[in-house]
């Protein structure tokens, strides 16, 4: 890893030095540690490293969260390493997609298994964006014939439900011919006989897709070609069925045995497939002359009978604007351009509204050798979209019963119409107030107003708006609360008018504001309480890390690694506690699974060669007797993985927990190498041990040892009281 840069973001001096000197024990680069929002957005620039390793709670101006979305163009992999755990910070950070969250306190191997999985994932992502942009060209460009039908019979027959333009030429029908409802035997008779219709048989009774290979089609529309077709079945039960005409491959590869290979019979082969493509297509040379054009070309834009070649693409069309001859000097030097549903207003003064990309063609030299512009005449689409936004009269109904105060304002602020729920708060006609501007009602408070500006100002970009709550004032000056969305009317791809639509939400804004104060006071001082302890015990674990560093003793390294654990299991009590519904108590079946979980990594255990079996019941304890219980399953725990299994031995680990009303019976056993007979569990030398007989006498419990199979320890003990604090 030592090819990968890490930039550290951290503002608590002990944790940053512990998380570098761990990140570059792991090989990987750390070559700056920012203690702020602003020198981590100068150095993410400059650096420009593999990844950003950043604390949310960060001191100054940002914090973590804008931090990153102010370095988010960079497209640089970023992880959290925050004690912050509640569902809204979460939800906020989501938003800037980071590449891992690890909640504090973490351990070393946490660490380096989410940086990993970070930088291996951006990688892969980068290498699947430049094969998508390999490919995409191509495939955004095929030009072949589309046709969906649906079963009938039981897939003894299919009817056409569409059939693509691009077809037509391909199977020598028209669209016409081919109507919704009509069958494919009907139109081809002899598909049978070609064999596809098996396949899409096959495809309508398995769902899997087929490929039909290439193969000459003949019946009585047809005079002979060379077909393949890709079919496939959509959820819907329909087939679509994709097919290519292969014919004039299949003539070029029978010339090609016997003609020559010469680049001007290249030329002459290019010219004659752009002639021939079904969609409209003009090649030019770099002086707007042209090369070859299709023959839907000539159709679409009705020069037919005009000699093109050789032709200025400006004498054949002088109405070209200055803005469309700009696009072509553009795309001579390199670029692709493209545009959708354009206007274009013939010499005759006619409209046509065309969707259009242009394209350089190059030289075997390397040079451009000039542009190929492909276009499509989509006027009728455009007519019938714009002829359905005009039509507003199935909607006056839905527009009058709306109980929300709905409003329609043009561009220009002036109310073009308001429905009776409006016009009755207002205490105004619906004749008084259509004409007037929205301002001179005087319906917002001043402080109001930017959010209303700044609301209208983005509608006016097309987006919808809201909901979002704002005040309104009545004709006597009472004060309404709403809640109000602002949705753009559409016309022609240009933002017509808006329509206002609130909603009258005093009554419920009372409450729940007077309901929001009073939780939000709680659980803010809660919330900050939680951070704090969870950053001291981050800090703690910090310390002895870097102590580890610092002995030489594997002795003492061990100890303290011990130490860290036992911080670790009182942690996650106050994690689980914080999360819990009932803050008096928690789920101590999550607990224990996390504990060991933790403990494995921890001493490096393989579940392989010590196979863990939990079996506790769906038991919640409060703090007093969570925390002791937790500490004596760290120990048992921790003692049988570091002395059951020496050398690589293999063997079980369980842990089991039942309750009553009376009792808790905790029983953690191994079938390991187990204690010698002399043993004394009551005057046991071992810290831990010790510890385990000092946290069993605090919850009233009574332990014993059973050395028959290993080593099995039984405690039972009960729930001790919980001591209200408050």
């Amino acid at each position: 890893m030592g090819d990968v840069t890490i930039l550290l973001v951290e503002d608590e001096s002990i944790e940053s030095i512990d998380i570098k000197r761990t990140l570059e024990s792991f090989g990987y680069q750390v070559p700056y540690v920012a203690s702020n929002g602003q020198e981590a957005i100068d150095k993410a620039f400059e650096l420009k490293p593999d990844l950003i390793l950043i604390d949310i709670n960060l001191k100054g101006e940002n914090d973590g969260i804008e931090t990153i979305s102010k370095i988010k163009k960079l497209n640089i992999p970023f992880i959290y390493l925050t004690a912050h755990s509640e569902d809204s910070t979460i939800e906020r950070a989501k938003l800037t997609e980071p590449a891992g969250y690890i909640i504090k306190p973490y351990t070393p191997t946490e660490l380096k298994y989410a940086i990993d999985l970070a930088v291996n994932k951006n990688r892969i992502e980068k290498e699947l964006k430049v094969s998508e942009n390999k490919y995409g060209n191509f495939f955004n460009h095929m030009n072949g014939g589309m046709a969906v039908y649906e079963a009938v019979d039981n897939g003894e027959d299919f009817i056409f439900k569409d059939f693509k333009r691009a077809g037509e030429n391909l199977e020598h029908v028209k669209k016409e011919d081919v109507f919704i409802g009509k069958r494919l035997t009907e139109t081809f008779p002899g598909v049978k006989d070609f064999g596809v219709f098996d396949a899409f048989k096959r495809v309508w009774e398995t769902g899997k897709p087929e490929y039909f290979p290439e193969k000459m089609y003949k019946d009585g529309k047809d005079p002979g070609s060379w077909s393949e077709i890709w079919t496939y079945k959509l959820a819907t039960g329909e087939i679509i069925a994709v097919f290519n005409d292969v014919t004039e491959c299949k003539k070029a590869e029978k010339e090609l045995k016997t003609l020559n290979k010469a680049l001007k019979k290249r030329d002459e082969e290019f010219r004659y497939f752009i002639e021939s493509a079904p969609v409209a297509i003009a090649m030019f040379d770099t002086r707007m002359r042209y090369i070859a054009a299709s023959s839907r070309w000539i159709e679409d834009y009705n020069i037919q009978g005009i000699k093109i070649h050789g032709a200025s693409h400006y004498d054949i069309f002088p109405e070209i604007t200055d803005e469309l001859k700009e696009v072509h000097q553009r795309a001579l030097a390199g670029s692709i351009i493209s545009a959708a549903d354009d206007e274009f207003i013939r010499a005759d003064g006619s409209i046509q509204y065309v969707r259009w990309e242009v394209h350089p063609w190059y030289l075997s030299s390397g040079d451009t050798g000039g542009i190929v512009i492909f276009s499509e005449d989509v006027s009728e689409r455009v007519k019938a979209v714009k002829e359905l936004q005009d039509n507003e009269e199935k909607y006056r109904t839905l527009f009058e019963s709306n109980p929300d105060y709905t409003i329609l304002i043009g561009l220009d602020g002036v109310i073009l119409d308001v429905n009776s729920s409006a016009a009755n708060f207002t205490n105004l006609s619906k004749e008084e107030l259509i004409g007037k501007t929205y301002a001179e009602l005087g319906l917002f408070p001043k402080k109001d107003l930017h959010l209303l500006m700044e609301s209208f100002a983005n509608v006016l970009k097309g987006e919808i708006i809201g909901p979002f709550q704002n005040r309104l004032l009545s004709k006597e000056a009472n004060i309404s609360w709403v809640e109000t969305q602002l949705v753009p009317i559409m016309k022609e791809g240009n933002v017509y008018s808006i329509m206002v639509i609130a909603e009258d939400i005093t009554h419920r804004k009372t409450a729940t504001d007077q309901l929001i104060k009073s939780v939000n006071e709680k659980d803010v001082l809660l919330k900050e309480i939680h951070h704090r302890v969870k950053n001291n015990i981050q800090i703690i674990s910090s310390l002895l890390n870097l102590q580890k560093q610092h002995v030489d003793s594997d002795e003492f390294v061990n100890i303290l690694s011990e130490s860290q654990n036992r911080i670790k299991s009182m942690a996650m009590i106050h994690e689980k506690l914080y999360h819990s519904g009932d803050l008096t108590r928690i789920n101590f079946a999550e607990y224990i699974e996390t504990l060991v979980s933790d403990l494995y990594s921890s001493y490096t255990t393989s579940t392989r060669q010590v196979t863990p079996f939990i079996n506790v019941e769906n038991v919640r304890f409060n703090i007093e007797t969570a925390v002791p219980c937790g500490l004596i399953i760290n120990e048992l725990i921790s003692n049988s993985l570091k002395h059951a299994f020496p050398k690589g031995k293999t063997g079980t680990l369980s842990v089991s927990l039942k309750t009553s009303d009376e009792w808790n019976e905790l029983v953690i056993s191994d079938d390991g190498v187990g204690f010698p007979e002399e043993f004394d569990i009551q005057n046991s030398k071992t810290l831990g041990l010790q510890l385990v007989n000092i946290l069993v006498k605090q919850l009233d419990g009574k332990i014993t040892l059973n050395r028959i199979h290993g080593t099995r320890f039984k405690i039972i003990f009960k729930e001790l009281n919980y001591k209200k604090r408050i």
